[in-house]
């Protein structure tokens, strides 16, 4: 019992000593939880869109107000999902930006970056966009190993007319 209570002892002081957060902080936090559970009970951030554009002006204010907090990266990467379901591409874009470019140590950052360029791909289809984007990750996570085969990968045909790469697909196929 007197090792358990030694151990507990410092982490308790610790835990003690930690700055109470700031009510506004705290408060933005809730209000960004309730936006986020209003969606998950939508399913689609396009069905309530005004939830979804709460959540991401909540996030901007967080983000603004807190950019050393380390929930804002995670807290601005979901909002930039929450704006691409709400097919509000450009926001989405912007904010997983703002993930990559002031968060880039973040383990997120590398898939903001990513889905960038592949919002610009299959959204908003715009190769030259998604080309850019494709290849800023690659200077810029070059050692990320689960996504680089891909974004080469969807570099290889980001040009081509997506009927073309249907057919050329069918015919290796058959």
């Amino acid at each position: 019992m007197k090792k358990i209570s030694f151990f507990l002892l410092p982490i308790a002081l610790l835990a003690a000593c930690q700055p109470a957060k700031d009510p506004a902080q705290q408060k933005l936090q809730d209000e960004i939880s309730a936006f986020e559970k209003q969606l998950l009970k939508a399913e689609d951030a396009s069905k309530d869109r005004e939830a979804a554009l709460q959540l991401i002006a909540k996030t901007e204010a967080y983000a603004k107000n807190y950019p050393q907090d380390t929930l804002t990266p995670t807290l601005l990467f979901k909002a930039g999902d929450v704006a691409k379901g709400a097919r509000e591409y450009g926001k989405a874009v912007q904010l997983w930006g703002q993930v990559w470019r002031d968060y880039s140590k973040h383990p997120k950052a590398p898939m903001a970056l990513f889905l960038q360029g592949f919002t610009f791909d299959s959204d908003l289809r715009d190769p030259a966009m998604a080309t850019k984007y494709y290849k800023k990750f690659l200077t810029t996570f070059p050692n990320d190993t689960m996504l680089v085969p891909q974004v080469k990968q969807l570099l290889s045909v980001v040009e081509v007319n997506p009927e073309d790469l249907i057919k050329k697909y069918e015919g290796e196929t058959e």
